[in-house]
């Protein structure tokens, strides 16, 4: 069984840094498979930015949602309810299933709603293959919740690693095609790439959830539906779910904002989005951490070491801070270059509202320095949502998140680049502003203790115990 006992810094890496390696792997992921579409064509490109970050925004809602599962296990493991850790994990499995009734008729009907098939094939067909592979997506975090729960987040490492190489192997061959064996298929190539190698990933860690030790020492086989739990998994989750579905959906609007604007504007952001993914995993892997340790501390009755979580974390994410500056500060220009390997696009010298390659290098050198703030702050901010969600106090995260999005990021842009066709440079003051603004909130909600009453496990436990005494009298 695994004890977390005092989270501090050594405790909170150890958790973190497996999922912090499978988080970047996800992420290199995506990145490969822009790097790739970029050198295929810039509609491509620019179409994976703006398709991909809403169909992600609607994925995400749903992975979200089938990760919970960690919550329950994390607060059952710190309560010694060991043989109940396979139920959650089967809830979410369960509610992953039954998201197909959502994505297929989004797939088949909603697609043709956002983008025409005429006039926009490349989002068209990234946004539809995505969605169909949805359900998979989520099953990941569905059934990795019994690992992560348990501080066990190694394995989650390997399996991401494992499902990037797949995508690294696959993305050049269906892209670009191979001999005449495969035809290229471009952006649809890099959807299906991406799809195939997280079903592989999810099927591999299907099979150790299910393994023999596991059946006998978590009861991983109990496949049951359990109407309470299955319920509390959906209120404990829908509002995350709702506000990283919200907050990406409100990206992907700024991301067609500045599309609206000028080819440039759409290029510069895109790049920049992109490599911002690459450095994400950092605080998505703390978040996870964050969840695994503050959970086994509520359900075990020791909240006064969340505390020592969230200083642990906020003292591995200043680090990350110095580190990750050497690349976007101090040392660019490879992560930019990357990006500018389409000979056709460099022939054009990117005369793009007359801005010349330098020029263009520069805004993006501009947007990473921002961005490495962004990062900092972000960081912080997953570190305490990470307790709160550890907690069950998910529904002031959505409410206070969505408000956020919508009203410091969203009409800012509008009002002050959009309207009066301002540089791209300006939209990084707005996303700083937006993080600094979101992170006060959360970080004051904390500071409340609200989340102190909260504990998942004994809000069940209570009626089993009268239930078991009944028969006593």
């Amino acid at each position: 069984m695994t004890a977390l006992k005092t989270g501090n810094v050594r405790e909170l890496w150890t958790v973190s840094y497996p999922m912090m390696v499978s988080f970047f792997s996800m992420m290199l992921m995506v990145f490969i498979d822009r790097i790739f579409l970029s050198w295929y064509s810039t509609e491509s490109f620019n179409a994976a930015t703006t398709a991909g970050t809403l169909a992600w925004g609607v994925i995400l809602a749903w992975i979200t949602l089938a990760s919970m599962s960690e919550v329950f296990v994390a607060q059952f493991n710190g309560a010694g309810k060991y043989l109940k850790l396979g139920s959650p994990v089967w809830q979410s499995i369960w509610l992953t299933l039954t998201s197909y009734i959502f994505y297929i008729p989004l797939g088949i009907w909603g697609t043709k709603l956002l983008y025409d098939p005429v006039t926009s094939p490349n989002e068209y067909y990234f946004f539809q293959i995505l969605i169909y592979f949805g359900p998979v997506f989520a099953l990941i975090p569905a059934i990795g919740g019994f690992y992560i729960g348990r501080g066990k987040t190694q394995i989650m490492q390997w399996l991401a690693i494992l499902g990037n190489c797949v995508n690294c192997i696959l993305d050049p061959i269906l892209i670009f095609g191979y001999k005449d064996l495969v035809p290229s298929m471009g952006i649809k190539g890099a959807a299906i790439a991406t799809g195939i190698a997280t079903l592989v990933e999810a099927l591999v860690l299907f099979y150790l959830f299910t393994r023999k030790e596991h059946r006998i020492n978590f009861g991983t086989l109990k496949w049951s539906f359990d109407k309470s739990l299955f319920l509390e998994t959906i209120k404990v989750g829908l509002p995350p779910g709702i506000f990283i579905c919200l907050e990406l959906i409100g990206w992907a609007i700024f991301y067609h904002l500045m599309a609206q604007i000028s080819p440039i504007h759409i290029f510069v952001a895109s790049v920049c989005q992109t490599i911002l993914l690459l450095f994400l995993f950092f605080g998505m892997g703390l978040e996870k951490g964050s969840i695994a340790l503050a959970g086994n501390f509520i359900g075990g009755g020791e909240k006064t070491r969340v505390k020592t979580v969230l200083t642990s974390g906020l003292k591995l994410a200043t680090a990350f801070g110095c580190i990750s500056s050497l690349f976007l500060i101090f040392y660019p220009t490879p992560l930019i270059d990357w990006f500018l390997q389409n000979p056709a696009f460099l022939e054009q010298g990117i005369n793009l509202l007359n801005i010349d390659l330098s020029e263009a290098k520069n805004l993006i050198r501009i947007g990473l320095v921002f961005i490495t703030f962004y990062i900092l702050l972000e960081n912080i901010r997953w570190i305490l949502n990470g307790i709160l969600t550890a907690a069950g106090d998910t529904l002031f995260l959505m409410t206070s998140g969505a408000i956020s999005v919508w009203f410091l990021l969203l009409l800012p842009t509008y009002f002050f680049i959009v309207m009066p066709k301002a540089s791209i440079s300006y939209s990084f003051i707005i996303w700083l502003v937006y993080s600094s603004v979101t992170l006060c909130v959360v970080f004051f909600r904390f500071k409340q203790g609200k989340w102190k009453l909260k504990n998942l496990v004994e809000d069940k436990k209570e009626p089993e115990v009268i239930d078991d005494r009944q028969p006593t009298y």
